[in-house]
């Protein structure tokens, strides 16, 4: 890799894969700050989702942060290819479609699990009564990953293209 463009690549890859892990460690530290309720410097930490039940809201709370974990540590072993000079490699377009398939997982797990635990809430005093609720950021997020599939497609169709230019070389 002699391109200084390609150097630069690289460099900014391995910086943006070291910011990944340190965002994930952060993600990690305060939602388990939230989850066992510690309190740190005075400050409370504090996860809710919002209209479901205590014991659910900590089970969506865990498995969304584990989703989204998986997502971001896909996304770094796609930097950590990058960084190591592979920029169109089969490799690195896999590592980003595991990284957008997990972000999609995670956004649909988001905006459907809070319905499935209100419908599994709900009282039998109100049984024709069953309040759902749809945040407009989790189908935002939904829409965005799948757009992340379609820049997947542009990464392979540019892999392509650029084993084409190195067969005329």
């Amino acid at each position: 890799m002699s391109n200084p463009t390609d150097m630069s690549l690289s460099r900014s890859a391995g910086r943006l894969r070291v910011g990944v892990f340190a965002v994930m460690g952060l993600i990690l530290l305060i939602y388990l700050a939230a989850r066992f309720e510690v309190q740190i410097a005075h400050a409370h930490v504090e996860h809710q989702v919002e209209g479901v039940g205590a014991p659910y809201a900590q089970l969506i709370g865990d498995v969304s942060i584990i989703l989204l974990l998986v997502a971001l540590f896909r996304l770094s072993q796609m930097l950590g290819r990058i960084a190591s000079g592979e920029l169109f490699s089969g490799t690195v377009i896999s590592h980003f479609r595991g990284f957008a398939m997990w972000l999609l997982v995670m956004a649909l797990f988001e905006l459907i699990a809070p319905i499935v635990a209100g419908l599994a809430g709900a009282t039998p005093s109100y049984p024709h009564k069953v309040r759902i609720g749809i945040d407009l950021r989790d189908l935002l997020t939904v829409g965005i990953t799948l757009l992340l599939f379609l820049l997947a497609r542009l990464l392979e169709r540019a892999r392509r293209l650029d084993e084409e230019m190195r067969e005329f070389v």
